[in-house]
């Protein structure tokens, strides 16, 4: 597979879990409604809830596991006179870490705003 056609097909991966996280906000939105008039449902929205805040909170613990790593990287970098090679690798990394990063925010925000939105 050359290097188009894998770029092409992540594309279009991610663009599909971004409509399917905006169907599961919907869905979200449309149970609470639901359960306003349906006291059963109110068990299965306090699940969900307890469930997205366990997610929000493990994307938490992630992100301020990978500052810290990026913190470790920059003092390693600092201190050490390595050579050229590892530090562009260290600094690709660091790049990569600073990306999941973003991600996990962008997640972090998405819960918090589906959550708010009740």
């Amino acid at each position: 597979m050359d290097l188009a056609t894998r770029d092409h097909k992540i594309f279009q991966m991610k663009a599909e879990i971004e409509n399917r996280k905006k169907m599961l906000c919907a869905k979200r939105r449309e149970l609470i409604k639901n359960t306003k008039e349906n006291t059963f449902l109110k068990d299965v929205a306090d699940d969900y809830n307890k469930y997205n805040n366990h997610i929000i909170s493990q994307r938490e613990k992630q992100i301020a596991f990978f500052q810290l790593l990026n913190q470790y990287i920059d003092d390693i970098t600092g201190e050490m006179h390595i050579t050229d090679g590892k530090l562009r690798e260290s600094r690709i990394e660091q790049r990569e870490i600073m990306k999941e990063i973003e991600t996990l925010k962008n997640e972090v925000d998405d819960l918090v705003e589906s959550r708010t939105i009740e």
